[in-house]
């Protein structure tokens, strides 16, 4: 258990209230004795604090353990249907919203396909989405600690701002705006992949602190924790490896250079390759279901294009970053059969053999559950000391 720094003022005495429910909350169930005892807490303040944690029914109490002497202890877990969080990942054709509870366990969920084209048009109806989404999940928005969004793009997660979102074709929006106009809860912005790195740490793999999401949508976006922590670099959006240039002469780019990565090894890569050889208009998952029950020649190799030029991005960013894991996410992740292979030998052979021994390459587990799940992470890291202190100020 982590050491928790302890001193002697009001302040101090709120954040250590919060700080006693994340022990709890990650280590549960848990004694007040064996929190005592990891944290060098007192037994009286730890006693006070789960005092007050239970009053506002923050955290219960479980069946008592086994003794070897002297009262049996009685242990702690968070009540999970104290507070709720919703996350909510707006993609290319569809938009998902999931229901968590203070376990961080999915409780409800709704998919929106096919959406509306323009921010103006879709926002408010999102906002009208999520009120009838917690009213028939029968959860009050009193009950809400706060929002999480994923968004394909640049944004300012501080400010809750998106710059520019090439494949929605949104730019310079003050997302937040749109919630917190209807919602009191706190309203957190953040890129997808960013999101999503998030999300396989915390669920997938806890114990590895060097990992480089990359997402394959209709763009590439990537995640990175660097030494256990999302990097973001001081523009906020580090990471952006969709835009490393991989050839001159190839496709223009959105961003205004030529031959990014994105434009060569993205699901877009392979909608347009497509049609201009065919003339068929597909999207990401007629795609995959073609490749997976009726592919032709044509497909099969522009597929395995797509895999090359995966595999010359992977490659930089091994040599460059060498991370301990590097997950492949998106919708991509519905190739894996074609292209798992082309990707491992190209990368093997290519990549610095002591870079390359150490990362360990493989596809999400949470498929595209990982943005929502990392959402619901970091709206619970940024807001739930605010919530439990509130009812004490």
């Amino acid at each position: 258990m982590e050491d928790v720094k302890i001193a002697n003022s009001e302040y101090i005495r709120d954040l250590n209230l919060a700080s006693i429910f994340r022990l709890i909350h990650k280590y549960g169930p848990v004694s007040r004795k064996e929190l005592s005892d990891n944290t060098g807490y007192s037994p009286a303040t730890i006693s006070n604090h789960v005092k007050r944690l239970l009053d506002n029914g923050f955290v219960k109490e479980t069946d008592k353990g086994s003794s070897t002497g002297g009262r049996k202890p009685v242990y702690l877990t968070v009540n999970p249907e104290r507070g709720y969080l919703l996350a909510m990942d707006i993609g290319v054709n569809y938009v998902k919203i999931y229901l968590f509870d203070l376990n961080l366990q999915i409780k409800d969920q709704l998919e929106i396909a096919g959406r509306k084209k323009r921010a103006e048009e879709l926002m408010p109806f999102l906002v009208k989405s999520l009120k009838e989404f917690c009213r028939k999940a029968g959860i009050d928005t009193d009950k809400i600690i706060g929002l999480g969004v994923a968004l394909p793009g640049l944004v300012d997660n501080e400010k809750g701002y998106l710059h520019f979102a090439p494949n929605l074709k949104w730019h310079n929006l003050d997302i937040r705006s749109y919630f917190a106009e209807e919602f009191a809860f706190s309203i957190l912005i953040e890129n997808e992949a960013k999101a999503a790195v998030i999300g396989e740490k915390e669920v997938i793999y806890p114990g590895i602190d060097n990992i480089a999401f990359v997402s394959i949508n209709e763009g590439v976006g990537c995640g990175l924790i660097i030494d256990g922590k999302l990097y973001l670099g001081a523009s906020g959006n580090a990471g952006e490896f969709g835009h490393i240039i991989i050839d001159s002469d190839g496709p223009e780019c959105h961003c205004g250079n030529s031959g990014c990565w994105e434009t060569l090894a993205s699901m877009n890569f392979i909608i347009n390759k497509y049609f201009e050889r065919t003339g068929e208009k597909l999207d990401s998952q007629e795609i995959i279901k073609k490749v997976s029950f009726q592919p032709d020649q044509e497909l099969l190799s522009i597929v395995k294009e797509c895999a090359h030029n995966i595999a010359v991005g992977l490659v930089n960013i091994v040599n460059s970053l060498s991370p301990e894991l590097l997950v492949i996410g998106g919708d991509i992740i519905g190739l894996k059969k074609y292209i798992a292979e082309d990707i491992e030998r190209i990368v093997k052979k290519n990549a610095l053999n002591i870079s390359y021994e150490k990362a360990n390459i493989v596809y999400s587990k949470l498929g595209n559950k990982a943005a929502l799940y990392g959402l619901a992470r970091m709206v619970f890291d940024n807001s739930i000391g605010r919530e439990i202190i509130k009812d004490y100020i």
